[in-house]
């Protein structure tokens, strides 16, 4: 599967082999992650279910919701803007950029931070998934 292409269309679905809960996912998840990521996930609970929310990093939050057999991988865009700047992603792109990140990786960082959930929820799911 081409999770780049999928990614920019704001959801990546995975099949699985047997059903699963959104918490079953989560223990799986706080047991097998080993991606360095910028913020961390927890499992939150609402009106419509429980989803696990990772932490927003240059405006995208991922989410991921199990209904069934299907993993669905969100990618959430979070703007919180102060007189028009969003203060926590300016923020984060200052220190980006101070790290040696070139303009164009950080314009990129928020997409590469959802590919990157992606592909360690797949790395997750290894075994329990349909071929696809």
């Amino acid at each position: 599967m081409n999770i780049s292409s999928t990614a920019m269309q704001g959801a990546i679905k995975y099949k699985l082999r047997e059903p699963m809960t959104t918490e079953e996912l989560y223990e799986l998840m706080t047991e097998r992650w080993t991606a360095e990521l910028p913020g961390k996930f927890a499992l939150k609970k609402g009106l419509f279910g429980s989803y696990i929310r990772f932490d927003t990093y240059m405006t995208i939050q991922p989410r991921v919701k199990v209904k069934n057999d299907t993993v669905k991988i969100t990618r959430n865009i979070v703007e919180v803007e102060t007189n028009g700047i969003d203060l926590k992603a300016a923020s984060q792109a200052i220190s980006a950029m101070r790290s040696g990140g070139s303009m164009m990786e950080v314009m990129m960082a928020g997409p590469e931070y959802f590919l990157k959930v992606c592909a360690e929820i797949q790395n997750v799911l290894q075994g329990r998934m349909i071929s696809q």
